[in-house]
């Protein structure tokens, strides 16, 4: 009993140390394992289960300030209203929820604890790693545009059939779609941000050109 004791403390310890690392979004220290472990032992021991454990350590993880919130320490004596360069390891944070809208991965974690994510360099290249991963352009052009332009509000958009009879649900995904793909060829073609109110192109099906009285489509 007391091997198999040792062997499940040394797997969860692996496990949360690896979760710890991915939430907290930093290297995980004696301190953070030991507090993880202690709800471990107290989930072990109430449910009698391996599992039971691993899973009161999560909770208790997911409700954790580190997790929930993204903090930047601030120098000491620093004056109001003066600049400060940010961490690395809060740079990758910053970086990876505005580019992927999750925790930055394992790559971008080691370059912090580097030190060299800030170089602009690596920094360039990170950004330009990370817009060409499928989370890239997709989070960024969904989210952005569901904050700034407010697609999230588009199904909440009440037409009056009587006066507009020609309107359905189909039209209104058109207009999102549209929207999406406009975006998305901005930022891969690494267009100006003026071309969002100047450009002479757009994305159609049939449905949407019809609308817009363009024909042939």
């Amino acid at each position: 009993q007391g091997s198999q004791a040792g062997e499940e403390i040394a797997c969860a310890s692996d496990i949360l140390a690896r979760l710890a690392r991915q939430a907290y979004r930093r290297p995980i220290n004696d301190e953070d394992l030991q507090l993880l472990l202690g709800f471990y032992r107290s989930g072990r021991e109430q449910a009698g289960s391996f599992d039971a454990g691993i899973q009161y350590a999560l909770e208790f993880m997911l409700s954790d300030p580190d997790f929930l919130i993204r903090s930047y320490a601030q120098p000491d004596n620093l004056a109001a209203g003066e600049l400060y360069q940010i961490k690395d390891l809060e740079l990758a944070s910053r970086l990876s929820f505005f580019l992927w809208s999750s925790g930055p991965d394992e790559e971008l974690l080691q370059l912090a604890e580097q030190g060299t994510l800030s170089s602009p360099a690596i920094l360039e290249q990170q950004v330009r790693r990370m817009l060409q991963d499928p989370r890239g352009v997709d989070t960024l052009v969904k989210d952005f545009a569901s904050q700034w332009l407010n697609l999230r509000r588009l199904d909440e958009v009440q037409i009056n059939t009587v006066l507009f009879p020609e309107y359905d649900l189909s039209l209104i995904e058109a207009f999102r779609e549209e929207t999406q793909l406009f975006l998305a060829e901005t930022l891969q073609q690494d267009a100006s941000i003026m071309d969002l109110l100047t450009a002479d192109y757009t994305f159609v099906n049939e449905r949407l050109a019809r609308h817009y009285g363009v024909e042939d489509v």
